[in-house]
């Protein structure tokens, strides 16, 4: 009898909010460099996966795509009553 290891493959799930952040990342990163403003990878900073530092004039600027919570596809508005 061989001795024959049974190899398991798991393939990990695409998370389409994960997509739809990165597309729109991919269109702001695309967006800074036409306009020739610089910007940097956020982890380099600390910052979460997926955030950019935008180095424009004097200051930086964190872009950090957020999608809406478990559960949400997308965000509700606030609609406010009029009081009299």
């Amino acid at each position: 009898m061989t001795n024959t290891k049974k190899v398991i493959k798991r393939t990990k799930k695409v998370n389409p909010k994960d997509l739809a952040k990165e597309r729109v990342m991919a269109i702001i990163r695309e967006s800074l460099e036409q306009v020739n403003i610089d910007y940097e990878d956020g982890t380099e900073y600390g910052m979460t996966k997926g955030t950019i530092i935008v180095h424009i004039d004097d200051y930086d600027v964190q872009i950090k795509p957020i999608v809406p919570k478990a559960g949400l596809n997308r965000y509700q508005k606030v609609e406010y009553e009029e009081e009299e």
